[in-house]
């Protein structure tokens, strides 16, 4: 499993699984006009994944949970492989998780808190550090 240089992971959210292939391989265009594709040894995880749709029982409402922490490990296994899932949750492997404003990015943070609360992880902040703008307008 590739992984960035010193030992870290980064996990790139994606809203869509047509966004999963289509942008996160660069096969189809930016829409923002920035380069397509992924930082390298990157992996892609929709924030979705995480999610649920539930609905309530006497209204019949929809709404949207994070699935349980169990089936959220599921997930970041089925993005990263086990092993690499491993290292990750007990903190043997840091973990970036980023997206093109730094909202989905958060949903991933909060997942990975929610499998194992001492895991550190680390949010990049879009306004003040622009990653993936840095890295797109390379």
């Amino acid at each position: 499993m590739p992984v960035l240089m010193g030992g870290m992971s980064q996990i790139a959210s994606r809203p869509n699984p047509y966004d999963l292939v289509c942008r996160y391989t660069g096969a189809d265009p930016e829409p923002r006009g920035l380069p397509s594709g992924h930082m390298p040894y990157s992996f892609s995880l929709p924030f979705g994944a995480f999610l649920q749709k539930n609905s309530g029982h006497y209204s019949g409402a929809t709404f949207t949970t994070f699935l349980p922490p169990k089936e959220l490990r599921w997930k970041l296994e089925d993005a990263v492989g086990t092993e690499t899932a491993r290292l990750i949750l007990e903190g043997q492997r840091r973990v970036t998780t980023t997206c093109g404003s730094g909202m989905t990015a958060g949903i991933l943070w909060l997942g990975l808190k929610l499998i194992n609360e001492t895991t550190p992880v680390a949010l990049y902040d879009e306004v003040r550090d622009t990653p993936v703008m840095a890295w797109t307008i390379r």
